[in-house]
């Protein structure tokens, strides 16, 4: 554990603790209300007609400040009393009501040559599904205890590491005669390992020790030792209402991606899930440390643990602790057991692999 890490810990859970100064942390003044954070862009449209691709959150985006709070712009609207009912071609107009911004809706309605309403089809959703869909179906994590259970790729007869699918491929491990995904090792975390899908494998002939299969839907080099898993379909609901981050702390202990730092619509692994309260929608945002600086003498410095003189000299020399700042926020979409993904809505700078996170309050 690096030296700032012990004050910074110490100071997070005085802000959980403390809610005005977990709003602080949120960048918020102790002065604001929910009524104050609801505010409009300065360019915000009279009205809007909703197309085909829209999701929610780019509608709230186009109107809101702080577009989480969609809910609030719809939150005692008659027309619009569920977010499922706004479809393309629905036309948005921005009223105001008892003070407080509101969206009504003029309702979209197709004939068809016979005279007959035409089926809208399905509603907007929070987020595009074909967004989503390749960052969660495409990696799963795993517990170490799960990992050793699941069956892997022997290879084929060619003896080569990798796999070209031009030959069968055989595998260890109980199995039926179906189709499963594979995937192959990206990290190994605390919480287990880090998979990224790589293709599928239909299993044509089971003898009970080593099943024989062939390789479809290649995307990725297949070797030995890649893993075999369930075929599951991306279990996301299609809106997802922002709430408050149950009331701890954690870390990102990974990303979806091989980038070193995340920013907008990137997913993120959390070191927390349903055990500890975790929910699709809760909202948590990443904090950096504040720096500490020494306040005496002609000139005010940074601290610096790494160096020796500074190391020790701070223990006798005046030093102040800067508050913390949120660096992005983020929504959960998917909980399993120890871990969650999130996505980051919302980035000041990028965000890093170990950060720290706490709840934000909605």
């Amino acid at each position: 554990m690096t030296k700032w890490q012990l004050p910074a810990i110490a100071l997070i859970g005085f802000l959980l603790g403390t809610p005005l100064h977990v709003a602080v942390a949120q960048s918020n003044t102790a002065e604001q209300t929910k009524g104050d954070v609801l505010s409009l862009r300065e360019d915000a449209p009279q009205e809007y007609v909703v197309k085909k691709g829209d999701t929610l959150w780019d509608i709230s985006e186009l109107y809101l400040n702080d577009p989480w709070y969609w809910p609030e712009l719809w939150r005692i609207n008659e027309d619009v009393a569920n977010p499922h009912l706004i479809y393309p071609g629905d036309r948005l107009l921005l009223v105001w009501v008892d003070g407080r911004p509101q969206l009504t809706r003029k309702e979209y309605r197709a004939l068809l040559p016979q005279g007959e309403v035409k089926e809208k089809g399905e509603p907007i959703p929070t987020f595009s599904r074909e967004m989503l869909a390749p960052l969660l179906t495409e990696h799963r994590l795993v517990t170490r205890a799960a990992l050793d259970a699941l069956p892997q790729v022997l290879g084929d007869n060619r003896g080569a590491p990798r796999v070209n699918g031009m030959l069968p491929v055989f595998i260890k491990g109980a199995v039926e005669k179906t189709t499963y995904s594979v995937f192959t090792p990206v990290e190994r975390i605390d919480q287990g390992e880090l998979l990224r899908y790589v293709g599928d494998v239909d299993i044509t002939y089971n003898s009970g020790e080593i099943a024989e299969g062939e390789l479809s839907r290649i995307q990725r080099e297949i070797r030995r030792g890649d893993y075999l898993l369930e075929t599951k379909p991306l279990n996301i609901p299609g809106v997802i209402t922002p709430v408050s981050g149950a009331e701890m702390d954690g870390q990102v202990i990974a990303s979806l991606n091989n980038r070193k730092e995340q920013g907008k619509y990137d997913v993120v692994v959390l070191n927390k899930g349903a055990k500890q309260g975790v929910k699709v929608g809760q909202m948590y945002q990443a904090i950096r440390p504040g720096s500490t600086v020494f306040v005496e003498g002609k000139e005010i410095s940074l601290v610096n643990f790494y160096k020796p003189s500074d190391d020790i000299s701070r223990y006798w020399r005046n030093t102040v602790q800067l508050p913390v700042s949120a660096t992005a926020e983020m929504m959960v979409l998917e909980v399993q057991e120890e871990t969650s993904f999130a996505i980051v809505l919302r980035s000041r700078e990028w965000l890093s692999v170990g950060d720290y996170y706490i709840p934000k309050q909605l």
